[in-house]
């Protein structure tokens, strides 16, 4: 029987060092089973009372069940919290990673819109740019043409003038109430006149009459109503030529109306258009801002929590293997206890 004791005492030293192990990472009083089985075998070797030897087997029994229940206890509340936690903290990385798509969505939709905006906007700005120099230069080509038409018109009214004083003093020629001096002085500014309005043909016939009364010795009256018929004939031609220039001004001026008109109308709608993709980018870059710091904040949302639900898994999984462990330990010590009541008994009975 002795010798029996022994052999399991030395059964019991592999297993004591891991028990004491786990009991202590539970904070669980630690429990010297080689001591109470050093007291059992003295008891046995110096025949003492079986009653005080199955009240430590008891102690010893009750002190395993005990703790076991308490662990039971531990690890069922570790198991709730870790079990809670992570429920919340999947809960947290589903909602992160449901706004994380959705603004990720609407930060690539508003920074596509942004940059159509700002193409369109480029192309506005370019289009309005040609409208506004095409209407700087038809405002200059009207200018240009306006002076040229006013000095022109001042040269066919004074054409005009001269032939009508021209006509005026060949009938007093006529009567004799003029002399040649002054139907030459007219012929010098009709001269001038042929020149400005290039119309020298049809000036030729009065100058070469003219030319003619003032170089011959004596002047007919058919002579002098010749001039006036081609001065009258001149007459005409001058106001006709300075009524279709006059015309053709009108119609200038009416064409340039008509257009600068419709190019003020294209300024108009681009500029309203250029104001309306200024707001519409001002808007979009706010967009773009807003969705980009929701990400980033959804992002390290998602990113925190998947490190707090890594490091509680990694926590819960030693909880599972510490009780696990424990649990086997305190079996194994049941199963010698129970060897060492079954080996008390036998001697009892031998005893007895």
């Amino acid at each position: 029987m002795k010798s029996t004791l022994t052999v399991l005492l030395v059964v019991l030293v592999s297993v004591q060092g891991f028990q004491s192990d786990m009991f202590s990472k539970h904070h669980i009083p630690n429990r010297n089973i080689m001591e109470i089985m050093m007291q059992i075998e003295a008891q046995l070797s110096s025949g003492g009372p079986f009653d005080t030897i199955n009240t430590m087997l008891q102690g010893f029994r009750t002190s395993v069940t005990s703790e076991q229940i308490a662990h039971d206890d531990l690890y069922a509340r570790q198991k709730n919290e870790c079990d809670s936690e992570t429920a919340f903290r999947r809960g947290q990385i589903q909602d992160a990673s449901k706004i994380l798509s959705a603004s990720t969505n609407q930060l690539n939709l508003c920074s596509f819109q942004r940059q159509k905006a700002k193409a369109e906007f480029g192309m506005t700005e370019d289009q309005l740019t040609m409208n506004q120099q095409h209407l700087s230069l038809i405002q200059e080509v009207r200018k240009t043409e306006q002076e040229n038409f006013n000095k022109m018109a001042v040269i066919f009214q004074d054409a005009l003038r001269v032939i009508d004083e021209s006509v005026y003093l060949a009938k007093k020629f006529s009567v004799g109430d003029a002399s040649l001096i002054e139907l030459a002085d007219a012929t010098g500014q009709m001269m001038q006149h042929s020149v400005s309005l290039k119309r020298t043909g049809q000036y030729a016939a009065v100058l070469a009459s003219l030319a003619r009364i003032s170089l011959a010795e004596q002047v007919s009256s058919a002579d002098v109503d010749r001039l006036i018929q081609l001065l009258q004939t001149l007459r005409n031609n001058i106001e006709d030529s300075y009524n279709q220039f006059t015309a053709e001004n009108n119609q200038a001026i009416v064409l340039y109306n008509n257009q600068k008109e419709r190019i003020d109308k294209n300024i108009a709608r681009l500029e309203k258009s250029k104001t309306r993709l200024e707001d519409q980018i001002t808007d979009l870059n706010g967009c773009v801002a807003t969705q980009t710091a929701i990400s980033q904040a959804a992002s390290n949302k998602k990113q925190r929590n998947q490190r707090l639900l890594d490091d509680a898994t990694a926590l819960c999984t030693t909880f599972n293997s510490e009780y696990e462990n424990a649990s086997a330990a305190r079996r194994q010590e049941l199963v010698l206890l129970s060897e060492v009541e079954r080996l008390v008994e036998k001697r009892q009975n031998e005893v007895k």
